[in-house]
């Protein structure tokens, strides 16, 4: 008997408690209490309930909505972001720049003679060394660092308060980390090299001069890289 008395109680209390928001939110659109009838009541009570649902489905919706957003922003073959992701970034990174004067720069890599490794050993090598690049760069990214692959074998990474002789400087150590780090198949080893341009965001740039120049950079670097190997069969 004491238990049914408690629970009468609790669902009175949690009645009065229901009577009471509904009053509070129908008081807040200004109707008066002589025209808060109990028809009046039942039918703004519904149409709160209703809104009630439509405010959680929404909520639902942004949440969906921002699990699809980041999963456009993530590259379809390694799990790091994508050029859509990289260009936002770097639109911020400008921004910030432009703003406080804070040193940014981008260093561009591009696997050499990659074609010549889907040419001879197939795609799914080539997807396995695209994994095996992103890799490398990934171990070698600073909290700060932004990277992403831009497409085919060219990955970017943003380097926030670098100036330029520092990016050159960490490209040089990256590219040199995956030379030294051939990807192991069939019981053989794949050496790799890459080409590194730098850039330092300065006044003026836009997202896209600021990539292209980066990239400007890093096909200077592969035609050095090509005389080199030149030299060293000649």
């Amino acid at each position: 008997m004491r238990g049914k008395a408690n629970d009468a109680k609790a669902a009175k209390q949690a009645a009065a408690s229901e009577k009471a928001y509904v009053a509070e939110r129908i008081a807040a659109l200004g109707i008066s209490k002589e025209e808060m009838t109990d028809s009046v009541v039942l039918a703004i009570s519904a149409l709160l309930e209703n809104l009630d649902d439509t405010s959680r489905e929404l909520s639902r919706a942004r949440e969906n909505f921002a699990e699809l957003e980041q999963l456009v922003d993530v590259d379809c073959l390694v799990p790091v972001p994508n050029r859509r992701a990289f260009m936002r970034r770097l639109s911020w990174a400008i921004a910030m720049f432009e703003r406080y004067g804070h040193p940014c720069s981008i260093l561009y890599f591009d696997l050499n003679n990659f074609k010549q490794v889907n040419d001879t050993y197939g795609h799914a090598i080539g997807d396995d060394v695209i994994r095996h690049m992103a890799q490398v760069l990934s171990d070698s990214l600073r909290d700060s660092d932004f990277m992403a692959r831009l497409g085919g074998d060219e990955f970017a990474i943003i380097m926030y308060y670098a100036h330029l002789e520092d990016a050159r400087e960490r490209g040089r150590r990256i590219a040199g980390r995956l030379a030294r780090n051939p990807v192991a198949f069939e019981g053989g080893q794949l050496l790799l090299t890459a080409s590194c341009g730098a850039y330092e965001i300065t006044k003026g740039d836009d997202v896209e001069s600021a990539l292209s120049k980066a990239d400007a950079d890093m096909y200077r670097d592969k035609g050095n890289f090509r005389r080199r190997v030149e030299d060293l069969i000649a």
